[in-house]
């Protein structure tokens, strides 16, 4: 093994754990007692929570004991509701107010139709080695669940089938997967891995990122441009769809989880340490901001509905006002 194959592959390996560590997500491969439901924590909504999406006027937050909680008021106050599962959830999506899915440890898929209240399982408790890492649904029957291990599964009919494929045909992990406004899709992975569809996840091609580091996640901003992050405090722009990408300098190098546009054009990103990366709509270059009263990192977050945005993560659910 050459000198630069060695320190890819060790890269590859301190990636995959400090993004893991950040969720979790290797503690929970040790043998626990698996139970078939949750159970109810007072303490739920200041716990471990990975995932978060909106569902018409709700919030839909998932994280650790399969703790699945829901907010009516944009995450001022959180209401705990009980699921066939006691394993780690990482993440969730809502096509539209009703129809939700969430996944994670176990191989665990669980969807509901009534925006957040009850929950199913529709993965059949057999894949208990898998994690599953993201899941987007485009509307009630079209989704996709990615995964460690270049785990991706599809399906055509609301999850009552998944289909496996191999889109980048090895075992790169998959941290996330995107929906573009236009119907493009997005996979963002270990080792610079970002792999685009134009047809709605059956052929999929792999965008040259200038980085060969682990991407946690891609943001589509409109206009073919595109936001890519990742470990160290990597960010890459492109304003063509992937065909080209710019770096932007980061004053920071703690790994970025998750990122969202707010509708004044304001973009932020988050991650390791409750660092924000924050770019207003007039300005070219994203500008460090750590909250003083603010501990913990960030693992997803959401805009609400009167210019705050929410975040989930080590310290739970938590609402930021942005400077």
């Amino acid at each position: 093994m050459s000198l630069r194959d060695a320190r890819i592959l060790a890269d590859r390996r301190r990636a995959f754990t400090r993004a893991l560590a950040l969720l979790l997500a290797l503690a929970a491969l040790v043998p626990v007692a698996r139970a078939e439901s949750s159970e109810p924590a007072p303490l739920a909504a200041k716990s471990l929570l990975l995932g978060i999406a909106r569902a018409g006027g709700r919030l839909v937050a998932v994280g650790d004991r399969g703790h699945v909680l829901v907010s009516g008021d944009d995450g001022s106050t959180w209401t705990q509701v009980l699921v066939p599962t006691r394993a780690m959830l990482t993440s969730v999506s809502f096509p539209d107010a009703r129809h939700g899915w969430a996944v994670g440890h176990d191989g665990v898929i669980l969807a509901t139709a009534d925006g957040g209240t009850t929950w199913t399982r529709q993965d059949g408790g057999k894949d208990l080695e898998t994690i599953l890492l993201s899941v987007l649904f485009l509307d009630s029957r079209r989704g996709f669940a990615v995964g460690a291990y270049g785990k991706f599964l599809s399906t055509g009919d609301g999850g009552a089938t998944w289909v496996a494929a191999k889109p980048s045909g090895g075992d790169a992990h998959f941290n996330a997967i995107a929906a573009g406004p236009d119907g493009e899709l997005y996979l963002a992975g270990e080792s610079g891995t970002l792999l685009l569809s134009r047809d709605g996840g059956r052929e999929w091609s792999r965008s040259e990122v200038p980085y060969d580091g682990s991407l946690f996640g891609v943001l589509p901003l409109g206009n073919r441009e595109l936001l890519t992050y990742g470990l160290r405090g990597h960010i890459l722009d492109s304003s063509d769809d992937g065909a080209t990408w710019v770096p932007h300098n980061s004053v920071r190098t703690s790994l970025i989880m998750t990122g969202v546009r707010l509708d004044d054009g304001t973009v932020v990103l988050a991650g390791q340490g409750g660092i924000f990366h924050v770019r207003h709509a007039n300005d070219l270059n994203f500008a460090a901001w750590k909250p003083a009263d603010f501990g913990g990192s960030i693992a997803a977050l959401v805009a609400a509905t009167d210019g705050a945005i929410v975040t989930v993560g080590e310290a739970g659910a938590v609402r930021i006002t942005l400077p």
